[in-house]
């Protein structure tokens, strides 16, 4: 051990000792003279409440986990040579460079900043077997941060890699940089996504509010992406925390790109951040959201206010085993490639789990529906998200319980849109406003004048005990529900014909457009006509009505 007082000096030479090495060194109010060229190798822990002087290096090679307690004061050079690590007790300075030999450095609940002017501050060879580890409230930093690109090499464990590369372009100042081990639905709190982002995230911080303009390229490997995580669609989103009408995450679909392959990172970039806080890379759960709560019913399944859950709750066998799980609502949307549908915006490959079919009472999930957000100056579609309808009518995400977000959009006026794939859609009759923290709602059950109806002559929505229900009976894939037809192949009569055939009267445990009454089977005749398909389709029309048309929107 090396222990000096306020009356002693130091001084390590290269000229005389080119290495000094000690099992300890402790530095009491003292002064400590590294000369250039010289290095000073401890192998144990370092204590200092005062700079250590000149250019030359202190070396950390321990054989075990090494702490170093600096008070916040400067190391000129730094080399981490300890396969065991070496750890932060207190905040420290690193003046020109933090070498990475073997191991990393841990910095626990406390800083480590880099440098004094915009030249210093280096960080040299760090890779993802040697970098700085960011497991607690210690940020990285560059002081200050300027113009010239600085990769911060940090993770939040010794066994995870994920590096970022700034450029501040406005106001220089000093930047922290924290490694996060997961995206936190509330930025740096909250829970943790489990899909369709990089399992990763980093606190971005700045010494004085405002000002900056960063350039932010973040770095993941490949074992990083969670499922669902596609590097064909991805950004960097930014958690808002003010004003209280921005909170969430603010990534666009616009602004959605193809990530950058490399081995073993991926990356992608972000340019002109003004506002620091918590950063993700990802796609549907970092989204900005659009909040919105639509309430429909289907003619198809509907009964005593409520849609029905037969194709949740039918028994399948198949092969000889049964399941009555969650019946043969598939797991992933059914839209992608069905014609008629096409996504748009952030939509398209929603998955859920099978838990989420598990539920039941009048929250149990009846089926997919899937829904569209219009601009309001001339009703196109900017996005769409394949989403569950629960038994109560209420659409919502892919969790089964929460309100639905089709993200990546700014807040503001739309039309809403609500399809099904043997029902024919409905679009609001005006505009809503739409925002980021308060689902609006749209209940279409309550009156024919919540769809719009413009070029048809038929009401939009059947009328059955008072609730206004979605038209039912579309067997194939148009948008009209038809009886008979002078062209028997598009009417949906013909359709459910030609599905069973001449000799079949049910298929069992299917998942079909033609299963018009959404029971899980396909029944052309049966001793309870109320259960068939066919009656399903005579009941949709009545007596005297031979084709119900959807409005175009």
């Amino acid at each position: 051990m090396i222990r000096k007082n306020l009356h002693f000096v130091l001084m390590v030479s290269a000229m005389a000792i080119c290495n000094f090495a000690s099992a300890q060194l402790y530095i009491d109010n003292a002064t400590f003279f590294i000369q250039s060229g010289a290095t000073v190798t401890v192998q144990g822990d370092v204590t200092s409440n005062a700079d250590i002087q000149g250019t030359g290096k202190l070396q950390l090679k321990g054989s075990g986990l090494q702490t170093v307690s600096m008070s916040g004061k400067t190391i000129p050079f730094l080399e981490i040579d300890n396969v065991s690590n070496a750890t932060l007790s207190t905040s420290a300075r690193v003046a020109d460079s933090l070498i990475f030999t073997n191991g990393s450095l841990l910095l626990g609940a406390n800083n480590l900043t880099m440098g004094s002017n915009s030249t210093q501050g280096k960080i040299v060879n760090a890779s993802s077997t040697k970098f700085v580890v960011t497991s607690g409230a210690g940020k990285l930093i560059k002081a200050p941060l300027g113009a010239a690109a600085y990769t911060y090499p940090v993770g939040n464990s010794t066994t995870t890699y994920n590096p970022v590369t700034l450029a501040n372009t406005g106001t220089v100042d000093s930047i922290g940089v924290r490694c996060l081990a997961n995206v936190l639905s509330g930025g740096t709190a909250g829970t943790a996504f489990t899909k369709e982002v990089v399992d990763a995230s980093w606190d971005i911080t700045e010494s004085t509010a405002g000002g900056s303009s960063l350039s932010l390229t973040a770095n993941w490997a490949t074992s990083d992406q969670l499922a669902g995580f596609s590097t064909a669609k991805a950004g960097i989103s930014n958690y808002i925390t003010t004003p209280a009408a921005n909170v969430g995450w603010d990534l666009l679909n616009a602004n959605l790109l193809a990530a950058s392959a490399g081995t073993p990172n991926s990356s992608v970039t972000r340019t002109g951040i003004s506002t620091l806080g918590a950063f993700a890379v990802g796609y549907r759960p970092v989204l900005s959201p659009l909040l919105t709560a639509p309430k429909v019913f289907l003619q198809g399944n509907y009964a005593g206010g409520l849609n029905g859950d037969g194709l949740r709750t039918v028994t399948v066998v198949s092969g000889g085993t049964t399941d009555a799980t969650h019946g043969v609502i598939p797991l992933t949307e059914p839209y992608t490639g069905m014609p008629g549908f096409t996504h748009s915006g952030s939509g398209g490959g929603e998955t859920i789990a099978s838990s989420v079919l598990a539920v039941t009472g009048n929250n149990a999930i009846s089926d997919w529906v899937f829904v569209q957000l219009h601009r309001s100056t001339d009703s196109v579609v900017v996005s769409t998200r394949a989403a569950l309808l629960q038994k109560n009518g209420t659409i919502v995400e892919t969790d089964g319980v929460t309100p639905l977000s089709i993200g990546g959009n700014l807040a503001g006026n739309y039309y809403l849109s609500v399809r099904h794939r043997n029902h024919l859609g409905v679009r609001s009759s005006t505009t809503q406003a739409y925002a980021k923290t308060t689902p609006t709602a749209w209940d279409f059950t309550t009156g024919l004048n919540k769809a719009y109806t413009k070029g048809i002559t038929n009401a939009q929505m059947a009328n059955n005990a008072g609730a206004y229900l979605m038209w039912g009976g579309n067997a194939n894939d148009d948008i009209k529900t038809t009886m008979l037809g002078a062209f028997t192949s598009v009417n949906d009569y013909s359709k459910l014909l030609n599905v069973l055939g001449s000799s079949i009267n049910t298929i069992n445990g299917t998942y079909s457009k033609q299963d018009l009454n959404l029971d899980g089977k396909v029944t052309m005749l049966g001793a309870f006509a109320s259960v068939n398909d066919y009656s399903r389709l005579l009941n949709v029309l009545g007596s005297s009505i031979i084709t119900v048309t959807q409005p175009t929107f």
